[in-house]
């Protein structure tokens, strides 16, 4: 993929106290990946508006039990680029697991710097039927 390639509709998945903070703070701040911290803090985003699990969006849920698919975020930023442009940079075990447990990577993109405002709105609408058990898996 390159750079040049129009960027599609993205959106920022996050759970219930991802929300909050964005919420209080009026942004959206990369955080480096515990196993990826060569890549420095990303944001991560999905061009898949209503993801069928959160695998497929790379939310595996393996260090945290919250709901990360619970409230969505339109992203509009020039800034992103595709996961695939990145993933060559970390190591390639981490990214072999990540990319195998059910994701969907031809859909995964990153912003490299924190997102003001006027970059990302809220989605009042979006609401994710999920059933308990899947909340936990």
């Amino acid at each position: 993929m390159s750079q040049k390639q129009s960027i599609p509709d993205l959106y920022h998945f996050t759970c219930h106290h991802g929300h909050a903070g964005i919420s209080r703070t009026g942004v959206l701040i990369p955080n480096i990946h515990p196993l990826m911290r060569g890549l420095g803090p990303l944001l991560w985003l999905t061009d898949l508006a209503s993801p069928e699990t959160r695998e497929s969006v790379g939310l595996t849920s393996r260090l945290t039990t919250c709901d990360r698919l619970a409230y969505r975020y339109s992203v509009h930023c020039r800034a992103a680029i595709h996961w695939f442009e990145i993933h060559g940079r970390a190591p390639k075990d981490v990214v072999a697991d990540l990319e195998s447990s059910g994701g969907q990577p031809e859909h995964w993109w990153v912003v490299r710097r924190m997102l003001t405002a006027s970059e990302f709105s809220f989605d009042e609408k979006w609401r994710r039927d999920v059933a308990a058990s899947e909340l936990y898996k």
